[in-house]
């Protein structure tokens, strides 16, 4: 039995997306079981007569609540103590809510009696966060800030980070925006390498400029378990009004947090990186003029790309660059660990020959 603790704070989605994620294991014939922590513990307390108001739980007693969570947990323990009996089990807790202006705290060291195998944080677009959290009575009058909401689900991902640490097992950040398949193969799978797909973002958002993309992504998933940074896109380009010297974002603080998620958890969790360089198309309007088409960029430029690369390869994880143009900057090679493949027909081809058994 594969035994995970999943985390995730308010809002993020985490219980919609495991839902999906049982019937798709049922489907594949496998036996999971999600616990939900919180909605436990209000059964538990109902059954023992404690007439709790849902909406104000985080102003009860932190006594009463952690008496109550630990109960719940032991629950779980007696029940899942045969092994044979699913083939995994989720368990579902808070790190941190923030409450009131503070972070209180969501777990407790009873947590240690389980072995996990794995951690994982669910974490969704803070856009999507506080729209689900402005939908709940419990959430609205505490007017969380777009701020508040990244902290928080920074936190909850840093707490999770060290849980996992000091008991020395894997831990992932997983969007919950993403495909069911995903979190299976990490799940029933660890065998198949994650890996983090590297793609210009900011400068190509139209949906027909993402079409060559999102098929690469859809092949390469046949290999790989893959965290792609679309499943909980956050930011695009950030727009400059260069005659008053002023940006149109304050104090940047959703691109910062973009930035560290890429890198600290994104990259860091994957094996490999595989840096995907579409081809620099000439617009229609441009080629008709020799002499534009010649001021016309070779290559995409993405500044994203060029530091998660040099992230990943100063980590010294394998760095595998699918290039489609036809000139490429010095660092777009030396920061490979393997060469280039020059299309993406002669990247699948190599997949094909080193995972026989994936295709």
């Amino acid at each position: 039995m594969r035994l995970i603790i999943a985390t995730g704070i308010s809002g993020s989605g985490r219980k919609e997306y495991l839902a999906k994620w049982e019937e798709y294991c049922r489907i594949r014939g496998k036996r999971v079981k999600v616990y939900h922590v919180g909605e436990l513990m209000f059964k538990l307390a109902k059954d023992m007569g404690l007439n709790f108001n849902p909406v104000n739980i985080l102003n009860g007693d932190q006594d009463i609540l952690h008496i109550l969570r630990t109960s719940v947990l032991n629950r779980i323990e007696a029940e899942i103590s045969n092994k044979d009996k699913y083939d995994a089990v989720i368990i579902c807790v808070h790190g941190f809510f923030y409450w009131g202006s503070v972070y209180i705290r969501g777990f407790d060291r009873f947590l240690n009696k389980f072995d996990a195998d794995t951690f994982v944080t669910f974490i969704e677009d803070f856009r999507v966060v506080k729209n689900n959290l402005n939908k709940r009575e419990q959430w609205r009058n505490e007017k969380l800030s777009d701020k508040d909401i990244l902290l928080w689900q920074n936190v909850e991902v840093e707490i999770t980070t060290s849980i996992a640490q000091f008991a020395d097992k894997p831990y992932f950040v997983v969007p919950a925006s993403s495909k069911e398949g995903m979190f299976y193969k990490l799940v029933f799978h660890p065998e198949v390498e994650p890996v983090y797909i590297a793609m210009p973002i900011s400068h190509l958002r139209e949906p027909e400029q993402r079409i060559g993309i999102n098929r690469f992504i859809t092949k390469l998933e046949k290999y790989f378990t893959v965290f792609n940074p679309l499943s909980v896109e956050v930011v695009g380009a950030v727009f400059f009004d260069a005659e008053n010297r002023s940006s149109l974002v304050d104090d940047f603080i959703v691109e910062r947090h973009v930035v560290y998620r890429d890198q600290n958890w994104f990259v860091r969790q994957a094996k490999k990186v595989i840096v995907y360089w579409p081809k620099s198309e000439l617009p229609e309007v441009i080629n008709k003029h020799k002499w534009l088409s010649k001021l016309w960029p070779k290559a995409i430029a993405s500044p994203g790309v060029d530091h998660e690369t040099h992230e990943a390869f100063s980590k010294t994880k394998d760095v595998w660059v699918v290039f489609n143009g036809k000139e490429a900057s010095p660092f777009v090679v030396s920061y490979s660990t393997r060469g280039l493949f020059y299309s993406e027909d002669e990247f699948f081809n190599f997949l094909d020959k080193k995972y026989p058994d994936r295709k």
